[in-house]
């Protein structure tokens, strides 16, 4: 193979590109500074003996590919039914040319590919000063003379995994994944190659390959778009974070003695995605962001800091991480203008700033949680007799931002427009109405009527009314896609970008709004939501035992200051309860709820406690480096075991909030850094630890305790 290299460093990390200049294929590997791949060390061929006497014998490796892809140009691959990769489309695409731009911060490398037809890959990475990671997409342009119908694009791909395979070929490769599922968001999930059935088969005569994602409006439904590949033996993780508004696919596969670890929108077979590509036009790809590390929580850190950038740019009251008040878990949909006003006359004087009325303020139907008759969003005279505007103004005077409720994507039963004569504003599927559970449609974003009437009902009501907080909820997914494009995945990749240009019209037309991102809680946990919005609700889990769980797992997948996370609290919980659901509170943003205005003097102390101690530590919750320490480690969230600390570290200040699931009487926790002491606390006074030395002991904390502690020196 006649190999060559080509490096750019940036920041930490090195970025290689490496060109088989005899058939001009290209792949790019990303590893920490200093490290350097094996290649000169690998076997050239497979040494199949069958194939040796027939003078047939197959390379072990191939320098492999940028960008994987399939298209009406070309045969599909032989991977056909599991994967789309490794086709002649692929293999077509050869090495053009590269330029590297850096302007101020920035430097960009865009990579040309060119195939014979005149198709192009321009496959560009982005690196920012100061980041430890870069951005990949692929844009796919039609030079040549008809219409490809594009069925297969990956945003990136690693292959030649790992790239320290030299002659010994089977290592220790394991897939890292997080699960979605409704109030079940996070769970970490570790696969070895060969659990997968990936291992190298004898003469590798067809593609394998591990296919993963979500499909539908839920961009997390079974799994979360982010995931790492790790090199065990050398202690290197690669993670990819894929922003993924629609269906979406991520594929780790066996490539002769490599893997390869790609992720896009999901393709023809997984999400009945197509694109028709006429002449002179191009397609780009969603973005994904990539890091490499040397742990699992280092490298997700790094992903996630890379979107402080975008966090930044939401309206100033976020950046000192207000305190946000909810009163679902205290009206469940029953809310009115005294009960609101009740809540923020007891929390005058504490860091929260919002208060937001959930589902509930519309003229809904009855018994339905302020779910029905969504839609026409008619607020409710018997709730609110003095009109929203009122709210505000009172609101205004204590000190309050006003928040409000909106589904504004769908349509309910009960509601004018969920009827027919509003069906041409509706979504729709082989020309029928999407419905969901016989009670949900779907809006189409793409229809300008329909943006009118959203805009009159939404946006003219949020400024009428002065209102600075929306959450946006959004209970029912669409699934495989819908009509008016030239594939139900490309109708529902469309509807997506149309949703987030109209939340983007919103922060146009109301600069100061913060916008909460809700999916059913954590259906929308994805980057580009994320960027897209002031906060993210972790979970639909309000009063579960197992909160802290998700809350922890979420820890790499979410940047905490956008994480909101609930703090339901009630006059029948105990001291102990009382503490066990406030340490919460602490693993991303503070969100409150319940009927607090039950509370005993010695509760409502504990809280108001909790809620300074909280804005005391703004910092370490935006840039804090986290690592989340479980024993044993846990894979039943309804039967925990033994006990959970999350450390989050930031400028030599520790805090660990900590939860015991069962009895953990004498544990000690081992500290990287000595001479720490207690500074702030929060927990039951029999459970504050010691400290001595490196070592922080735990001698009386018992079964379902919660606590935090920060430290410094």
């Amino acid at each position: 193979m006649n190999l060559k290299e080509k490096t750019y460093h940036l920041g930490g990390l090195q970025l290689t590109y490496l060109l088989d200049q005899d058939t001009l294929q290209m792949a790019m590997v990303l590893l920490p500074e200093g490290m350097h791949g094996k290649y000169d060390q690998r076997r050239e061929w497979l040494q199949i003996p069958e194939m040796v006497r027939l003078g047939l014998d197959k390379r072990a490796w191939e320098v492999g590919s940028l960008c994987h892809i399939s298209s009406s140009l070309y045969p599909q691959s032989k991977g056909a039914g599991e994967t789309l990769k490794y086709g002649p489309a692929t293999f077509a695409m050869h090495y053009k040319g590269q330029t590297a731009e850096t302007s101020g911060d920035r430097t960009t490398i865009v990579t040309t590919l060119e195939d014979d037809n005149r198709c192009q890959i321009y496959h560009t990475v982005v690196y920012e000063t100061g980041d430890r990671g870069i951005t990949v997409q692929t844009i796919y342009a039609n030079h040549s003379d008809e219409t490809v119908c594009l069925d297969f694009l990956t945003s990136v791909s690693l292959d030649n995994l790992s790239p320290f395979a030299a002659a010994d070929p089977e290592r220790q490769i394991v897939l890292h994944r997080f699960y979605g599922g409704w109030s079940l968001e996070g769970k970490h999930r570790e696969d070895f190659l060969e659990d997968l059935n990936l291992e190298r088969s004898w003469m590798c005569a067809f593609p394998e390959s591990e296919k993963f994602g979500s499909i539908g409006s839920y961009p997390v439904h079974r799994y979360i778009p982010m995931a790492c590949v790790e090199d065990r033996k050398e202690q290197v993780f690669w993670g990819i974070q894929l922003e993924a508004a629609s269906s979406w696919q991520m594929e780790l596969s066996r490539d002769g003695d490599c893997c390869s670890f790609s992720a896009g929108i999901a393709d023809i077979e997984f999400g009945s995605w197509s694109k028709n590509i006429k002449p002179g036009d191009t397609f780009v790809s969603t973005k994904a962001y990539v890091s490499a590390g040397d742990s699992l929580d280092h490298v997700c850190h790094q992903i996630l800091n890379m979107h402080h950038k975008a966090a930044d740019q939401q309206p100033q009251v976020e950046q000192q991480l207000p305190i946000v008040f909810n009163d679902w878990c205290a009206t469940y949909g029953e809310p009115s203008h005294q009960k609101t006003l009740e809540y923020a006359e007891m929390l005058q004087g504490t860091p929260v700033k919002y208060i937001v009325i959930d589902a509930g303020w519309t003229e809904s139907l009855e018994k339905s949680f302020g779910q029905g008759r969504n839609g026409d969003w008619n607020y409710s005279v018997k709730k609110f007799p003095h009109g929203m505007k009122k709210v505000a103004e009172d609101l205004r005077e204590k000190g309050f931002l006003l928040g409000i409720w909106f589904e504004l994507e769908v349509t309910t039963v009960g509601a004018v427009v969920y009827g027919k004569d509003y069906d041409a504003m509706h979504l729709k599927r082989n020309g029928q109405v999407i419905n969901t559970g016989g009670d949900r449609t779907f809006w189409d974003f793409r229809n300008p009527d329909t943006r009118k009437y959203l805009h009159h009902k939404v946006i003219d009501f949020l400024k009428e009314n002065q209102i600075s907080y929306l959450k946006i909820d959004y209970n029912s997914s669409i699934g495989i896609g819908c009509d008016g494009a030239e594939s139900l995945g490309e109708g529902l990749r469309l509807q997506m970008n149309a949703v987030q240009n109209f939340l983007r019209t919103i922060r146009e037309e109301i600069p100061d709004i913060v916008i909460e991102n809700c999916a059913a809680g954590g259906h929308r946990l994805e980057a580009s939501f994320i960027d897209l919005t002031a906060m993210s609700c972790f979970s639909d889990a309000h009063e579960c035992k197992d909160s802290p769980y998700t809350a922890a797992n979420l820890q790499r997948l979410v940047p905490a200051r956008k994480n909101q996370v609930w703090v339901v609290l009630n006059e029948c919980l105990t001291e102990k309860e009382i503490y066990y659901r406030l340490a919460v509170g602490f693993l991303g943003r503070f969100c409150l709820s319940g009927n607090i205005e039950q509370l005993s003097d010695s509760k409502w102390g504990i809280l108001k406690h909790a809620l300074n101690f909280y804005g005391k530590i703004t910092d370490i919750i935006k840039y804090g480096e986290v690592v989340v320490h479980r024993v044993p480690e846990n894979t039943n969230m309804y039967h925990l075991q033994g006990i959970q600390i999350v450390e989050r570290k930031y400028q030599n200040q520790y805090l660990l909030v900590i939860h015991s699931f069962t009895q953990t009487t004498g544990y000690t926790y081992c500290l990287e850094t000595s001479g720490l002491s207690v500074r702030l606390y929060l927990g039951s006074p029999k459970n504050q630890p010691e400290v001595d030395g490196n070592l922080l002991k735990l001698n009386h904390i018992g079964p379902e305790e919660g606590l935090v502690v920060l430290l410094s020196m």
